[in-house]
């Protein structure tokens, strides 16, 4: 079969939709937007133009595609069903272009939800069916945007407490690390949410999310960076009883650089005590190593509950290393060593943590966090309650408004055709004929991509806001 058939890219209900729609039916014009009563009350708007380059841009309709898809909807849903004439026209009218309008925030732009997101209307009257049969598509936008706020907000909760506790912010942008490859649901949906973690971290161990600014966005600066780390198949190399010989052996055989290494393979007291027991042998490479200015170790806990183990694992390190007072109270070791806490993480735990290193007089900049199945597979569309809804139509010549407004109340939908303005640092959804500028650029029209953005410049936007620490 053939890969990425745009006629089949679609659930199977709205197969039979464009027989359903009023007679003179000439237009369909729907819109996205994350509701209110989200988990984060702004969304960063990220992915869209990957879905484009991958899926619309250019000639996306063929004759192969429409008879496959034409054999293919026989057997699934019965004859006669499939919209063999429309997909026919496309192909014969406009080259197999599509005839459609989306308009959309730039990219990486934070906004409040219970607005619009990006509106989607046919150019073509005859194909009114189009722009709701492409909701499935154009609506997994939900995913990288879900992933672009989250990150976006541990960074704005790390900014927070590293300023209360009167941190360098020299390792903000690795402050959260991305563990997601082997958690995420396919090597696509890793690169996708790896590189919008990139739009406000730059740490990263899922090396296909490098791949997506320079074949999607323009760019070919690298954004994510890692370091050299062990895991439990290194630690555990030559059993318990020698479990030091191979620290040690990691340690001696380390680049200059940041070392981290997992500490739970047995006993994480054990391991933080004999590390940072001044005359063990464990302590002497460990202080070799760091002769080098540049030089880190970074002790990794594995497993436990994260928030008293973090504590505990500062204790013992505390014990052995020391620590200096920032200039607002709060405890930093002397030595360059650090604590990765990357267990089982989201943003609620990472939150109890920082709270707790706070009350237990730990400055944050002692901590990173690590997070894999988190970031790629915790959230869902309903993360941020995102919703494509039709709300308005063109028939006969007059456009007519239409919503949703069902007894659960926080799924009423828009009604109309709208404009996203922007009133100094909030947005506001207002009729398409209302004064003010629109915040929305029409960035896909007959089958090309009229806005073609660098990641450089996403980042940017998305910074402006992940960077601000103010609760």
């Amino acid at each position: 079969m053939i890969e990425n058939n745009i006629c089949l890219l679609t659930d199977s209900y709205k197969i039979t939709h464009h027989y359903f729609y009023p007679k003179g039916t000439q237009k369909i014009y729907s819109y996205l937007e994350s509701r209110v009563g989200a988990e984060f009350n702004k969304t960063i708007f990220y992915g869209l133009q990957y879905i484009i380059k991958k899926y619309l841009e250019g000639k996306i309709v063929t004759q192969e595609k429409i008879d496959e898809a034409d054999r293919l909807m026989q057997t699934h849903l019965g004859q006669g069903i499939f919209n063999r004439e429309g997909w026919q026209f496309i192909l014969d009218e406009y080259d197999g272009r599509l005839p459609i309008e989306i308009n959309a925030v730039p990219e990486g732009t934070p906004v409040d939800v219970g607005n619009v997101l990006m509106t989607v209307e046919n150019t073509d009257d005859e194909c009114y069916w189009l722009p709701n049969y492409l909701e499935s598509l154009l609506l997994q936008v939900w995913y990288p945007s879900t992933v672009a706020t989250l990150s976006a907000e541990v960074k704005k909760l790390a900014n927070f407490y590293l300023d209360v506790t009167g941190s360098s912010k020299d390792n903000l942008d690795f402050m959260l690390h991305d563990f997601g490859y082997r958690g995420a649901t396919s090597t696509e949906s890793s690169m996708l949410c790896g590189s919008a973690h990139l739009l406000s971290f730059s740490g990263t161990d899922t090396i296909p999310a490098l791949t997506i600014p320079e074949n999607y966005y323009n760019d070919s600066n690298v954004y994510g960076f890692s370091v050299q780390a062990t895991e439990h198949s290194v630690m555990t190399s030559l059993g318990q009883d020698s479990e030091f010989d191979q620290v040690l052996n990691v340690i001696e055989n380390a680049k200059d650089g940041i070392l981290s290494m997992v500490i739970d393979s047995y006993d994480y007291r054990n391991f933080l005590t004999e590390a940072s027991t001044k005359g063990t042998e464990l302590n002497d490479a460990i202080m070799r190593f760091l002769d080098v200015e540049t030089n880190k170790v970074v002790f990794r806990p594995d497993s436990g509950e994260p928030v008293s183990t973090t504590i505990d694992c500062l204790n013992i390190l505390e014990r052995g290393f020391g620590s200096r007072l920032t200039e607002k109270g709060y405890k930093v070791f002397d030595a360059n060593i650090g604590l990765l806490w990357g267990d089982g993480l989201n943003y609620h735990k990472i939150r109890d943590i920082l709270f707790a290193m706070k009350s237990n007089n730990w400055a944050g900049e002692n901590i990173i966090f690590g997070m894999g199945g988190g970031l790629h597979s915790s959230v869902t569309r309903d993360t941020q309650r995102n919703a494509f809804k039709c709300s308005a139509q063109f028939r006969d010549g007059q456009w007519f408004d239409i919503f949703k407004n069902p007894l659960d109340s926080s799924k009423k939908s828009k009604t109309g055709r709208f404009k996203l303005v922007k009133e100094k640092n909030s947005f506001k959804t207002i009729p398409i004929d209302a004064c003010g500028d629109n915040v929305l650029q029409t960035v896909f029209k007959n089958g090309e991509l009229l806005i073609d953005e660098k990641f450089e410049n996403i980042k940017s936007r998305t910074e402006q806001y992940s960077n601000y620490s103010s609760y």
